[in-house]
């Protein structure tokens, strides 16, 4: 606990512009929302500074899997950074879905950094019928 609150107040100070002051490279994540609607699931991603070109998304089964990478934008050659606090690099991340989901039907669009997933679930049957009982010989 000690330590996570070390990491807590270090995280959140700003650092100085001095190379001495400065710190690793943190990992790009990106943050989600998942919200369960009558006609399915709805995802929200926001990738703030990527395109769609970006972002790969994939569903298997019930998982839905969405991965990527940040990268530094514009002409850095030579730069030296004194304060880097965005985050950059590799990213994936999976959502476990339940089984009534349909794969075949998932829509994603994406507008200003913000991806939208749609995920149908399926049509249910008639939970309750009747059943004819034959006659055997």
């Amino acid at each position: 606990m000690k330590e996570d609150m070390k990491r807590l107040v270090e995280d959140t100070t700003c650092v100085a512009p001095f190379p001495q002051g400065a710190r690793r490279l943190a990992q790009f994540r990106p943050v989600a929302d998942v919200l369960e609607l009558a006609e399915g699931y709805l995802i929200l991603v926001e990738l703030p500074g990527l395109e769609r070109e970006d972002v790969t998304l994939e569903v298997h089964g019930n998982e839905l899997t969405l991965y990527g990478e940040r990268k530094l934008h514009g002409n850095i050659t030579g730069a030296a950074f004194h304060v880097l606090e965005r985050s950059y690099g590799s990213f994936a991340r999976r959502f476990s879905l339940p089984l009534d989901i349909d794969p075949s039907a998932v829509e994603a669009s994406m507008k200003s950094g913000l991806l939208s997933v749609m995920v149908p679930k399926r049509p249910q049957g008639p939970r309750n019928r009747q059943i004819n009982i034959s006659l055997q010989d």
